[in-house]
């Protein structure tokens, strides 16, 4: 039975009095062009009415458009996800220029609900995810399902991974590494895993880099943060985060083995400095 087909049965009165109408969303960006994709997503025949169903029935933070109907909901928490994002962003377009992913095995880091792993569906047919959160792997497997593709999605803690997880040609870490409590050592974990690593990510700001991180023996400056907590969806699992310094991530990640970086972008955003870069594997220096 088709999953939506089976909570209409359980839950069909309650949902009809909760849905509002599905209208198609004004103002917002065109779809990309999914034909001349590698691997373009299916165009399923999706009612408004499952489309509403999925809406109500998980708690998004973020939304899609479905040929031009909002998946997931914007603006929940304010100045947050006010839009639609789209797929593929440019951070996958430019991830693809350089390296090519239609034949790379890809690990998405912190999922969320789904969107960068529907765009790098396009790219790349092996496509991995993986969220702490339970709720984020059945909202990205929902959006997945409805935006007409699949990849692997599991459910694990992000600071926990180690090569016995698997070994990948790109690992995807966006929005995440700025939550942890131990970014230096989640580096190391990282890189038995994989050849490059794209990484978009807060840095502490100089003049607020007053704090220091010790690793493996080295100190790294940066600043501490406070997390939000387990029910903040934009937060990580511990109660305090620690931001380096770009000249101080740049350290760490040599010491872990990436042998070349190259920035995609720098940019300013309301909590500070945020980077782009990827990172290619090489050999870890002697000292590390």
């Amino acid at each position: 039975m088709n999953p939506v087909d089976y909570l209409r049965g359980r839950f069909g009165r309650l949902l009809s009095r909760m849905l509002p109408r599905n209208r198609a969303v004004e103002a917002a960006p065109e779809e990309p062009p999914e034909a001349e994709r590698p691997y373009p997503l299916k165009r399923l025949a999706i009612s408004d009415r499952d489309l509403e169903e999925i809406n109500a029935l998980l708690p998004w933070h973020a939304g899609t458009l479905l040929r031009g109907r909002l998946l997931g909901r914007l603006g929940v928490l304010k100045g947050k996800r006010m839009f639609p994002d789209p797929v593929p962003d440019r951070r996958i377009l430019w991830l693809d220029e350089r390296l090519g992913l239609k034949e790379k095995s890809v690990l998405e880091v912190g999922c969320f609900e789904g969107i960068h792993t529907v765009g790098l569906r396009l790219f790349s047919r092996d496509v991995t995810a993986i969220d702490i959160r339970p709720v984020n792997v059945v909202k990205t497997l929902a959006r997945l399902s409805y935006h007409g593709t699949s990849a692997r999605v599991f459910q694990a803690d992000v600071e926990s991974l180690d090569s016995g997880f698997g070994r990948f040609d790109v690992i995807f870490h966006c929005g995440v590494f700025y939550h942890l409590a131990q970014p230096v050592e989640h580096l190391f974990s990282l890189a038995g895993m994989c050849s490059h690593l794209f990484l978009d990510t807060h840095v502490a700001a100089e003049d607020r880099s007053h704090e220091t991180l010790e690793s493996r023996g080295v100190r790294y400056r940066g600043m501490s943060q406070k997390e939000g907590g387990w029910a903040d969806p934009f937060s990580g699992k511990s109660a305090r985060s620690f931001w380096l310094r770009e000249s101080d991530l740049l350290e760490a990640l040599g010491r872990a083995g990436f042998a070349r970086v190259e920035f995609l972008e720098r940019r300013r955003e309301r909590h500070g400095p945020r980077v782009a870069l990827l990172a290619y594997r090489g050999e870890p220096r002697g000292d590390a």
